[in-house]
């Protein structure tokens, strides 16, 4: 008999600081976990003048979660804010390095 496979545990953590906005990941963000972001972000209540992404606890980040970051990047420079984006364990941020997103997004020391 074999096992069933049980997800590794993620979650997001949204919390707001003055003119700031924090979203961070918690564990693996995938193709099924995406939504939760999605909806992290689509909560957010207007009025920050900084989003930061924080991904100093993220243990895996799929290409889907790029592309939300993509996006959002392009929804900070329409809408007026900075995108800031905190580094991931170096494992996870080698895929960021390779795709070469340095010049796309403003990434920061954890």
């Amino acid at each position: 008999m074999t096992e069933t496979f049980q997800p590794p545990p993620f979650g997001v953590e949204v919390t707001h600081h003055a003119a700031s906005a924090t979203i961070a990941i918690l564990g693996e963000l995938d193709i099924s976990t995406t939504p939760e972001l999605t909806e992290a972000l689509g909560s957010l209540e207007p009025g920050y003048e900084t989003l930061v992404v924080d991904l100093s606890r993220c243990t895996f980040f799929a290409s889907s979660g790029i592309s939300i970051l993509l996006e959002e990047s392009h929804r900070a420079k329409q809408d007026g804010f900075e995108l800031v984006v905190i580094k991931a364990p170096a494992e996870v941020q080698r895929m960021f390095d390779l795709a070469g997103l340095d010049d796309k997004l403003t990434f920061r020391d954890p």
